[in-house]
């Protein structure tokens, strides 16, 4: 990956930003695969082929980031410019706050949540405890100036550059969903709930037991996330995306 991320908005001065990783495969972190899979619903198609080669040519440039938008320009078949956006609303800030509350007692997730690394567990907690992903869905979240109809090649191009860009930095998906570490607010500490004595029981008796939680439910393919890529290629593909596929379609 060519280019640094500088503290402005726009990245590397708003020349090329290039992916320079060897495999076919691009974004390997959790957040990163998760971004992909979200925007190029298949990577064995044509369209997606077409974006990883301009992602890796030097057709994507002017990327900037606000809380809320990723925009860029990438130049497309015979010279054609488009201007690509990624739009999601930013994740309000008290649900940012209290899920620090609950991140301060588990060191993976304090690493992630100050960006310097990419966790499938905080990706769950927002998604399952708040509803608050920080992978937005895909419906409404991109946009291209092209005619296309759907995920265009320029708009698979963004999406591997800004993968690329994740796995070497993954503060750049908080800075984009508004998750600012410098305004997470700190809360007192919840009082210690005690049970209280029941004198209607024997002193050996317990107390009722409180009623058994939901259990969260993994998304489709968390563990293949997990592990990322096999190295094993089934029908062009790489094993693991053939199968995330799998369990995304037998998914209800």
């Amino acid at each position: 990956m060519s280019g640094e991320l500088l503290n402005s908005d726009l990245l590397n001065r708003g020349e090329p930003i290039v992916v320079s990783t060897p495999r076919d495969r691009i974004g390997h972190g959790p957040w990163a695969r998760l971004l992909v899979t979200t925007i190029v619903r298949n990577e064995g198609s044509s369209t997606a082929e077409r974006g990883r080669a301009l992602a890796r040519g030097e057709n994507v440039h002017s990327v900037s980031i606000g809380s809320g938008t990723i925009s860029a320009r990438v130049v497309g078949e015979a010279g054609r410019e488009c201007t690509v956006t990624f739009t999601a609303e930013p994740v309000p800030p008290r649900v940012w706050a209290a899920v620090a509350l609950t991140a301060r007692r588990n060191e993976r997730l304090n690493a992630a949540m100050e960006g310097r690394e990419q966790s499938l567990h905080l990706e769950h907690v927002m998604r399952f405890d708040w509803d608050e992903p920080l992978i937005p869905n895909s419906d409404g979240l991109t946009r291209c100036t092209c005619d296309s109809e759907g995920a265009c090649e320029h708009i698979a191009a963004l999406t591997y550059v800004v993968a690329d860009l994740i796995d070497g930095d993954p503060s750049l998906l908080l800075r984009w969903r508004g998750c600012n570490a410098a305004e997470i607010v700190e809360a007192p500490p919840e009082p210690e709930f005690v049970q209280p004595i029941s004198t209607d029981v024997g002193p050996w008796q317990a107390g009722q037991l409180p009623a058994a939680r939901r259990l969260r439910p993994l998304p489709a393919g968390a563990v293949l996330m997990c592990l990322g890529p096999s190295e094993l290629r089934v029908g062009g593909g790489d094993l693991a995306d053939v199968l995330k596929r799998a369990y995304a379609a037998l998914t209800p």
